[in-house]
């Protein structure tokens, strides 16, 4: 119970640092910044099951967090 406590304020922070962190890949065409993303969205993915621990559940933000964070994977692996 006092884990679930702790990572619930955690949620929505994690869910819009990951939406900068997508949007800043699209949009950027520096290959230096998209070397370092593409090793920083590989963090971010395993940050994803830590701060929600179970993907069995239907939170929709928990969801919408790990659709964008597959979609930064994605988006990374192009370059």
């Amino acid at each position: 119970m006092t884990t679930k406590s702790i990572r619930i304020p955690i949620q929505p922070w994690f869910v819009l640092v990951v939406a900068v962190c997508l949007l800043t890949i699209l949009f950027s065409n520096a290959l230096w910044w998209l070397a370092i993303s593409a090793f920083c969205s590989l963090l971010v993915l395993n940050l994803q099951f830590i701060v929600f621990p179970t993907t069995a559940d239907r939170y929709w933000l928990n969801r919408l967090s790990l659709g964008m964070v597959l979609a930064l994977v994605v988006s990374d692996s192009k370059y």
